[in-house]
């Protein structure tokens, strides 16, 4: 064989592996569309056809420098082994643009869940994650508790100082309330200054004590922004989740919601539990 039909056989399983790599990246992409089956479908039937065409590629070329028997290869053969190039790289460029395409939509799901401000999970977000949290305490027999926290007296640090210096502490009571809860703890921003917990695994005296220990956080990590030597505080309600749709969630937010009215009107600073909250009034 001559040289130049060495390279035009090297060329051509060159073409082939690369049609075979295309082929396993799409196989692999394939495999996390679980629940978005036309898109499985798709890259599982390119897959399927890349890896065809590479296998062909490779006889091709194999059979090819057999049956040219020391012939060098024409002008046309090689204009031919070009066009058989684009093809994987074309695949290639697919798949590297349908990762971009679920990055992006990944980012854009995430961003319609979370607060810009905090980066907690925003109401929707929020609705989504304690759901799972519910679902995930149900199936483990334990029982939930919901937990709605308010900054005491956050009208008057955006009154006297500013929208900016009211944004700075809502940064700051997500900085402060990351460390302190659990893995399994949901937390959201749901309102203005109001924030919402889901605390799955335990009772509402436990909950309880896992809550003043958010709030001791928040006073101690969290600066007033007109007072350093004051205080930010927190009220907070709590009641237990009787079961784990959303009804039973909302059912229980607003219980919660009642006790930390409650809290509230005790003199704020204090978190209270829905039955004993009703019974306090």
């Amino acid at each position: 064989m001559l040289l130049k039909d060495y390279i035009f056989l090297l060329v051509s399983l060159l073409i082939g592996l690369l049609c075979l790599y295309a082929a396993s990246l799409a196989w692999r992409q394939s495999r996390r569309y679980r629940d978005r089956p036309e898109r499985r479908l798709v890259s599982t039937l390119g897959s399927l056809l890349m890896a065809g065409l590479g296998i062909m590629e490779i006889l091709g070329g194999l059979a090819e420098s057999v049956l040219r028997q020391g012939q060098p290869a024409r002008p046309l053969d090689w204009f031919w082994l070009g066009g058989d190039l684009l093809l994987p790289c074309f695949a290639l460029m697919l798949v590297r643009a349908s990762r971009l395409r679920d990055e992006l939509e990944h980012q854009l799901a995430a961003a319609a869940a979370h607060d810009p401000l905090t980066g907690l999970p925003n109401r929707a977000g929020f609705a989504a994650m304690a759901m799972a949290a519910l679902a995930a305490s149900r199936a483990a027999g334990q029982p939930a508790v919901v937990a709605l926290l308010d900054i005491d007296h956050f009208k008057s640090i955006n009154d006297g100082w500013g929208h900016a210096a009211g944004d700075e502490v809502l940064r700051g009571v997500a900085r402060a309330t990351r460390p302190a809860i659990r893995t399994q703890d949901v937390l959201g921003r749901v309102g203005g200054e109001e924030f919402a917990m889901v605390l799955p695994g335990v009772d509402p005296e436990a909950a309880l004590l896992l809550v003043e220990r958010l709030r001791e956080a928040i006073r101690q990590g969290v600066a007033h922004p007109g007072a350093p030597e004051r205080s930010l505080t927190i009220s907070g309600g709590l009641a237990q989740v009787e079961g784990n749709d959303m009804a039973a969630l909302e059912a229980a937010t607003q219980r919660a919601d009642r006790a930390l009215y409650a809290a509230k009107a005790a003199g704020r600073n204090r978190a209270l539990i829905a039955d004993a909250a009703a019974m306090a009034a």
